[in-house]
């Protein structure tokens, strides 16, 4: 339904107010909209969260690989020493060797698990903050739209006519209201000579 603020023959300034219409549909949907785009904040947020513990939970993953290899290289160390002394048998001293051979892949395999959860998490992170960009952008067109409801006048004129009555419920693209530019119009008189 339109709602107009001015009446037929007022004169009017360039964008000033000279009705609304109202669309219970679309601010409906641009509220639902907002609401949507509201959650999908929140869950790019509890995404973010997400991603900072998980890569806190891998750095300590990659941490404590870190300290059982130099325990194992450390031990290695040991081992050597006293293999060459004869202090310890050939297979202490093999075992101390797969220690440490299983101390680096375990380090190893533990830094490219990081990455790639990293990679991950970065993958999912910046899939949240696209869905919520075109969220964005459907709830900028809404609102766009409820703010094209407000009629505007083009010019500074005066109302021509009002095609509809108020409260008068009207179709898309429907004219509603007549504004005439004085300014665009010349007369053109013919004056006798003598009268």
């Amino acid at each position: 339904t339109i709602s107009f603020t001015v009446t037929a023959g007022e004169q009017v300034k360039a964008k000033q107010l000279l009705g609304s219409i109202d669309s219970p549909e679309l601010t409906n949907q641009l509220q639902q909209e907002e609401a949507t785009l509201q959650s999908m904040v929140i869950d790019k947020d509890r995404q973010l969260i997400q991603s900072k513990k998980q890569a806190l939970e891998n750095q300590k993953v990659v941490d404590l690989a870190k300290v059982t290899l130099n325990a194992a290289d450390r031990e290695m160390r040991r081992a050597e020493a006293a293999y060459q002394r004869n202090a310890i048998s050939t297979l202490d001293y093999e075992k101390a060797q797969d220690d440490l051979q299983n101390a680096k892949l375990a380090h190893q395999h533990a830094v490219q698990d990081a990455n790639l959860n990293k990679e991950s998490l970065d993958f999912e992170l910046k899939t949240k903050r696209l869905e919520v960009q075109r969220q964005q952008l459907l709830v900028d067109e809404l609102n766009r739209q409820v703010k094209e409801l407000q009629l505007l006048s083009p010019v500074d004129g005066i109302v021509g006519q009002l095609v509809v009555e108020e409260k008068t419920a009207i179709a898309k693209n429907q004219a509603v209201i007549s504004v005439v530019d004085l300014s665009q119009f010349e007369v053109e008189v013919a004056v006798p000579e003598s009268y």
